[in-house]
């Protein structure tokens, strides 16, 4: 009796809960989001300082189009990076779960200078985020792999960590 019980209970919790009107989250449809990072690394034997920005936009509820880019600033020879990409984030389970798994995939070109030769690379990245209040904290992982020649791995695997605030 008291497994029927918690099974009705179960079933009309789920439809009023279905009835009440959807609550906003930074992922709804329309929503813009934006990205900044600084860094460094080192490449070419060169000391570089990296400086990053994205924007997203989201087409739909969870999925957002996104397109960021990043400059190197060092000694030795430019670099720069646009990368444009799609991220999905399980729009149903905001509100019924804090965390969120996400999935999304990318195309990034290296604009090179010093005569070495442009690279161009595809990945996908996987992971969750926690969202609480205005606080948001991903952690994943990137796959990515060069598409153009290259003389050493192909293949980098990478985390992907975010620290967001919505307003």
């Amino acid at each position: 009796m008291t497994r029927w019980s918690a099974l009705l209970i179960l079933v009309l919790t789920a439809t009023a809960s279905a009835d009440d009107p959807p609550t906003p989250t930074p992922f709804d449809r329309g929503h813009v989001n934006l990205s900044g990072g600084a860094g460094s690394q080192n490449l070419f034997g060169v000391h570089y300082i990296v400086v990053g920005a994205g924007v997203g936009y989201f087409v739909l509820d969870g999925l957002a189009v996104e397109l960021s880019g990043l400059h190197e600033f060092g000694s030795g020879p430019s670099i720069s990076q646009l990368e444009p990409g799609l991220r999905y984030l399980a729009q149903p389970l905001v509100g019924r779960s804090p965390v969120i798994p996400y999935v999304g995939g990318f195309y990034k070109h290296w604009f090179l200078g010093g005569g070495y030769d442009d690279v161009d690379t595809v990945g996908a990245r996987a992971g969750l985020v926690y969202l609480s209040g205005r606080l948001i904290v991903g952690l994943g992982a990137v796959y990515e792999h060069t598409v153009s020649s290259c003389a050493t791995d192909c293949d980098t695997v990478y985390p992907d960590v975010t620290l967001g605030f919505t307003l």
